[in-house]
């Protein structure tokens, strides 16, 4: 009779919190299970947001404990250990602290009552304006194509209703021109390290640059409002280095949507931002349902085989477990 195998000895602790309709307890309890198997002596908890979960915080309380979330902890409150975590943060301060760290990112000011005229020399003949309040920005409202002298301060009330400008200020960015369809990489990262990589572009003719004011100013420029847009799973080293690069500069959130563009004129690549609240696990987010439905299983199943997303996972959890636990 073959002897039992003897249990490692339980040495430290990695606390899992979820947000439920975020990601799902199945992923979660994938992705802990292969840490368990990488190295047994890490024991791992999954709580959610919404619990205190007291008896996880106190059996995690009496080893070192690496504490993951992708979003803010909630209701749980851990007892010890080092915490990484989301979080909302203004797509200016994003831009802010990814330029201070090296990372290129196009030119960005917050358009306030007393700003001068965008001088087109500066800026470019066009610019994008775009909101910053999160909130009714997610699916692309509020985001225009315009020419740069037509920048101008617009006082919240005189918004139209509903329109993100009511709720927060609006920023003035450079047109970073992707091409005849406009494309951008998203990137989902985790501590630095790339989960999946997926090109999405459209198809179309593109914006007619010599069109009026009024059909340039309304012509869908964020990705998200173009219709017939395709996607791909896709490999750029330089675009995985830009994302590495953005986590460097945004070290304390662990779980990042990065998005990239590439100007097509000149090749160089630009971070417009990192997404740190995360609501981009596609994996099974309730924002990313019907997307998957569209595009069927064989596509959401290529999304977690490209990069072998969940092994990676698994991977990088357990290393900054090891190496950070406290």
């Amino acid at each position: 009779m073959r002897a039992a195998t003897p249990k490692a000895e339980i040495r430290r602790h990695l606390v899992i919190v979820r947000h439920p309709g975020w990601q799902s307890v199945e992923d979660w309890t994938d992705i802990g299970s292969r840490v368990r198997r990488i190295d047994p002596s890490i024991g791992v908890h999954i709580v959610t947001t919404k619990d205190e979960h007291a008896a996880a915080a106190e059996a995690a309380a009496r080893l070192p404990t690496l504490v993951f979330s992708p979003s803010m902890l909630g209701k749980f409150k851990p007892r010890r250990g080092k915490v990484y975590h989301g979080g909302p943060m203004p797509k200016f301060e994003q831009v802010r602290r990814m330029a201070a760290a090296g990372v290129r990112v196009p030119q960005t000011m917050i358009i306030g009552k007393n700003m001068p005229p965008l001088d087109p020399a500066r800026w470019g003949e066009f610019v994008i304006v775009k909101p910053t309040d999160i909130r009714t920005s997610s699916n692309g409202d509020g985001i225009q194509l315009m020419r740069a002298e037509r920048v101008r301060y617009i006082a919240p009330e005189d918004y139209p209703e509903g329109h993100p400008g009511r709720f927060g200020p609006m920023v003035v960015q450079q047109y970073i021109d992707t091409g005849p369809g406009v494309s951008t990489f998203r990137v989902l990262t985790l501590f630095g390290q790339a989960l999946y990589s997926e090109y999405i572009y459209g198809t179309g003719e593109g914006i007619d640059y010599g069109a009026s004011d009024a059909v340039i100013e309304a012509s869908p420029i964020a990705i998200q409002n173009i219709e017939g847009r395709s996607r791909a799973f896709r490999y750029d080293a330089d675009v995985i280095d830009m994302a590495r690069a953005a986590h460097e500069a945004i070290p304390e959130v662990p779980l990042k949507g990065v998005d990239v563009l590439r100007d097509h004129r000149t090749g160089l690549l630009y971070c417009i931002e990192v997404n740190p609240n995360c609501n981009a696990w596609i994996f099974s987010s309730k924002i990313g349902e019907a997307q998957r439905l569209s595009q069927g299983p064989e596509y959401t199943q290529a999304r977690k085989d490209q990069l072998d997303a969940f092994g990676t996972a698994a991977h990088v959890l357990a290393d900054v477990t090891r190496r950070e636990a406290e």
